[in-house]
């Protein structure tokens, strides 16, 4: 039984921006009837307590400003719910 489910790349950027393959995770999380909850945590600034803690020491943002980060948080959360299922 699953839990609870927590996404992220494997380069630390938003789900679609790296190489899991999120289509067969999805399949996956349909095929045992996952219906928890699904958290998305990118670390893709340095600075701050976070990057500090888990050692953040590039950029990975591409130099994104605020909105940009906004946009990329919403288009995420669209690639998420429509490759996961939700």
């Amino acid at each position: 039984m699953l839990g609870h489910f927590h996404t992220g790349e494997n380069n630390r950027r938003v789900p679609g921006k790296g190489r899991i393959p999120w289509h067969e995770v999805g399949l996956a999380l349909r095929d045992i009837k996952y219906a928890g909850a699904v958290v998305m945590e990118p670390f893709v600034k340095t600075g701050g307590t976070i990057g500090s803690d888990i050692k953040v020491w590039r950029d990975l943002s591409e130099g994104a400003d605020e909105a940009k980060m906004d946009e990329d948080a919403r288009g995420a959360l669209a690639f998420s719910r429509h490759v996961l299922g939700g």
